[in-house]
């Protein structure tokens, strides 16, 4: 199914230059025309990637290069724009400036949240996405030798089945949001989430009641590093924001507790571990040693 032609893939961006240098190389790489990219600088302090920014957003025409003059943190960055494809009515795609995008992401990612007017929100597989992450879950993985990140996410693709599972939320490296549901939900929720964490759980909570589902797109993974803006705040922001998500979602923690209890993505995983494997034995490195 091609995309639909009014998505905004949103990058909020926070110094990290070498981690949005790879981001974006990817991002030109593999994003089609008809998407708008939309960079979001929160005050950073480097002048080369002031640079780069402008460098790259000037490859491509229709490109919103926005600059935030004091730091807001990654909530209130994102939510700028959000409400850019809000205002508009285009479907969003919230990229990390520390992920990198692989062949046809935002295709399948769109063919996920557009099967059906109640699968709303999807994310992608990754090696860093908690309950999203291969090959070993709920681990921080490396990319599986011999493979560089396009290749393993053309295994990925390969193993498919295109179930589109239904997951109790999306991971905020790379959340896909159909227009309707962004109208309907509206932004993030600042006052409650601070610089960030949580927020994109809150996000998804919020559209589970209005009959929305949040859905793996199976066929897609999106490598991820984590972290590379927040520095040592992180940690002590997620304690903080879990205990905001009790509070405003009472059974959120269990929901998430049973799921990974039941485990419903372990067939995926083990397809793809398959193919990994057949991909390893035909892999040019594995016939030289086989000489």
């Amino acid at each position: 199914m091609p995309i639909p032609p009014h998505c905004d893939v949103i990058v909020p961006i926070f110094e990290a230059r070498e981690h949005v240098e790879r981001c974006l190389a990817s991002l030109e790489r593999h994003l089609p025309p008809l998407a708008r990219l939309v960079l979001i600088n929160d005050a950073s302090r480097d002048p080369a990637l002031h640079e780069h920014l402008a460098a790259v957003a000037a490859r491509r025409p229709d490109a919103v290069l926005m600059r935030n003059e004091r730091n807001l943190g990654f909530v209130a960055t994102a939510n700028r724009g959000l409400a850019l494809a809000h205002t508009a009515g285009r479907d969003a795609c919230l990229l990390n400036s520390d992920t990198v995008v692989t062949a046809r992401f935002l295709e399948g990612l769109a063919a996920c949240v557009w099967s059906s007017r109640t699968s709303g929100i999807a994310s992608p597989f990754t090696n860093n996405g908690t309950i999203l992450s291969v090959p070993l879950w709920l681990r921080d993985n490396a990319i599986p030798e011999p493979f560089d990140i396009d290749q393993f996410a053309g295994i990925v693709q390969r193993a498919s089945p295109r179930a589109w599972p239904e997951i109790p939320t999306a991971v905020g490296f790379c959340m896909y949001v159909r227009a309707d549901v962004l109208r309907a939900v509206g932004l993030f929720d600042e006052v409650s989430f601070g610089r960030g964490y949580g927020e994109e759980n809150d996000f998804c909570e919020r559209a589970r009641r209005l009959g929305f589902q949040s859905r793996l797109a199976d066929d897609v993974f999106v490598a991820h590093v984590g972290r590379a803006s927040f520095g040592g705040e992180g940690d002590t922001a997620e304690r903080t924001n879990n205990d905001v998500m009790a509070r405003l979602h009472p059974g959120y923690h269990e929901r998430i507790q049973s799921f990974i209890a039941t485990d419903p993505l372990r067939g995926l995983r083990a397809r793809i571990a398959r193919e990994t494997e057949r991909a390893r034995r035909s892999a040019p490195s594995a016939q030289r040693r086989r000489r």
